[in-house]
């Protein structure tokens, strides 16, 4: 008995393994103020972290981001130290606006204050910490243009 109670915990297992992988990776957070998240219902975002602490996040028409993408507004001041620096976080001043058509590819990071132009691209692993144009690709650490896009 305790045998088949085992192999039929590990087929349940095997059977729901495919819904809980496809919820984690479509699931997004949001560390901050949810009403501060603006996402389009056209926007497609993976498990996308969203820090909302220190401003507004306007995700607009048809962008859409690969997994572990990180777009935050929340910061500390590197001048303080322990707990002021831990705790004293601006609470306006940094949104991030992604303009319409932008894709945000796996593992990007964004942190605000700043704007990515319609239908630019973040490369993988890309750091962006400022304004990013239209029509561009940007990719390193800290994002440089790569590659001006010719929009079809």
């Amino acid at each position: 008995m305790q045998f088949l109670k085992k192999r039929l915990k590990t087929l349940v297992l095997r059977m729901l393994k495919p819904i809980f992988d496809e919820l984690n990776l479509c699931t997004y957070k949001v560390y901050g103020s949810k009403e501060r998240l603006h996402i389009s219902k056209s926007a497609k975002v993976a498990n996308t972290l969203f820090n909302t602490f220190s401003g507004n996040i306007y995700v607009h028409d048809h962008v859409f981001t690969g997994h572990n993408v990180s777009i935050l507004t929340g910061t500390h001041d590197y001048r303080l130290v322990d707990e002021k620096r831990m705790n004293n976080i601006p609470s306006e001043g940094r949104d991030i606006i992604i303009e319409q058509g932008v894709w945000v590819s796996s593992n990007a990071l964004i942190i605000g204050p700043c704007t990515i132009g319609r239908n630019s691209v973040i490369a993988a692993g890309a750091i962006v910490s400022r304004d990013v144009p239209k029509n561009v690709t940007v990719a390193g650490c800290p994002a440089k243009i790569i590659k001006k896009i010719i929009c079809e």
